[in-house]
């Protein structure tokens, strides 16, 4: 399928790719070169190429030896504190672990019709003891 290449497609074609309809997706090359011959046509591609020459000339300085030592110098993390790090979430994800364990066990170690009183301790209801 073969696409009819209209003003605005062409207008688009030259804002996205430059006046150097060469570089123009190959599916449209031949008609963008019929329709460039058109007064219209050829200031859209003026213009473009205006804008394809400010941004040839326009450049970046590179960054300062500095500034590229300091940003590589924040990014490094010691191996020793990484292990710590995560021998820490570990020993935290255990405890945690440990913790949900133990309240399972508990509560499924008590008896069903286990009823708690205010005078039960760890060693026992006190209520219930002979003195």
């Amino acid at each position: 399928m073969t696409e009819t290449l209209t003003e605005a497609r062409f207008i688009e074609l030259a804002d996205a790719y430059g006046a150097v309809v060469a570089r123009w997706p190959e599916a449209v090359r031949a008609d963008a070169m019929a329709m460039a011959t058109r007064p219209a046509m050829q200031a859209v591609l003026v213009e473009a190429e205006r804008l394809d020459t400010r941004l040839d000339l326009w450049t970046v300085e590179a960054p300062s030896a500095a500034l590229r030592d300091r940003v590589i110098s924040s990014h490094r993390t010691p191996l020793s504190r990484r292990a710590r790090l995560w021998w820490s979430g570990i020993g935290i994800a255990t405890a945690l672990a440990g913790a949900v364990a133990g309240s399972v066990a508990a509560s499924a170690a008590l008896p069903s019709d286990h009823a708690v009183s205010d005078d039960a301790t760890a060693f026992g209801d006190l209520s219930q003891q002979d003195s």
